[in-house]
């Protein structure tokens, strides 16, 4: 998963839908929560996520609500997923 700054509007729609993975940085843009108080744009899988539990269907919704598509999900094989 990736956030891509230059799309990211700071529309917040990932941070109500998975508010333990995204939050909004000082620029007004997305960022995600990894384990150890790190924040960035990614790329992150799963397994570095602080919420580890979050189900992908969530991450997956919280992608889909973005409204520029600024995050993309691959799965594990780099397969881009979403957009």
């Amino acid at each position: 998963m990736t956030v891509d700054r230059n799309l990211c509007i700071g529309a917040a729609s990932c941070v109500v839908a998975a508010p333990t993975v995204f939050e909004l940085d000082g620029e007004n843009k997305a960022v995600i929560k990894k384990q150890g108080g790190a924040k960035d744009s990614g790329p992150a899988g799963k397994e570095e996520l602080e919420d580890q539990a979050i189900p992908y269907e969530t991450l997956l919704a919280a992608a889909q609500s973005c409204p520029t598509k600024a995050i993309i999900i691959v799965d594990e094989l780099g397969n881009q997923i979403y957009p």
